[in-house]
């Protein structure tokens, strides 16, 4: 029986199966058709499942559980949904905005996430122009705070990166958008390091304020 990594040889039947009985549907929405059949909110979503498990160690060891899955699905699917040709540091940013440990650290070095989600929500729209290549790609920075991500965790002594490792691997990224709307927001690497590691909110107070 098929699994769900067959998923675009299944769209593929079904699509010649409708047409078979005159019903016309794109290759696109025979994929998001496929999607639902699996439960999942997308196709989009459904091929981040695909790809993750296409990349899963081949015994029985189960890979990591990353919490900031649903994150990274976030951040694809704004680009997926805009036809950008590449999944940037700003449609990560923007997912991180509703990370429950990155958002922490923004809170705790009082950033305003609303007037940061528009900001980003305003470039994303209209400097970024559709390309409708197919799928995004990460983009080089991407990837590279992906890298640092994960050895900030390794750093740490914790199994696998959060949210909050995705958000530092950010600023050394100096000449994108997504560090300079950090930068605008008084938000520093030393002080997500600080709430970080110490737990120390920027300038005192509360940091859900």
């Amino acid at each position: 029986m098929r699994d769900f990594r067959d998923a675009k040889a299944m769209a593929h039947t079904l699509r010649a199966a409708l047409a078979a009985k005159g019903h016309t549907v794109t290759n696109s929405e025979s994929l998001e058709l496929i999607a639902q059949a699996f439960g999942a909110a997308d196709w989009n979503t459904l091929s981040a499942s695909i790809r993750g498990e296409a990349a899963r160690p081949r015994n029985n060891a189960a890979p990591p559980q990353f919490p900031t899955t649903a994150t990274m699905h976030r951040a694809l699917d704004y680009a997926y949904r805009r036809k950008h040709r590449y999944e940037t540091l700003e449609h990560l940013l923007l997912a991180l905005i509703d990370d429950v440990d990155a958002s922490a650290v923004m809170k705790a070095c009082k950033v305003d996430l609303g007037a940061l989600r528009e900001k980003l929500t305003n470039y994303i729209d209209n400097d970024l122009k559709p390309d409708d290549a197919g799928e995004p790609k990460q983009s080089a920075g991407f990837q590279r705070v992906i890298q640092r991500a994960e050895l900030y965790a390794e750093g740490r002594g914790r199994p696998i990166r959060t949210g909050a490792e995705l958000l530092l691997g950010i600023f050394p990224e100096t000449q994108s958008p997504a560090a300079r709307l950090l930068h605008e927001q008084g938000m520093t690497y030393q002080d997500a390091v600080n709430f970080i590691i110490h737990g120390t909110v920027k300038g005192g107070g509360d940091a859900a304020a």
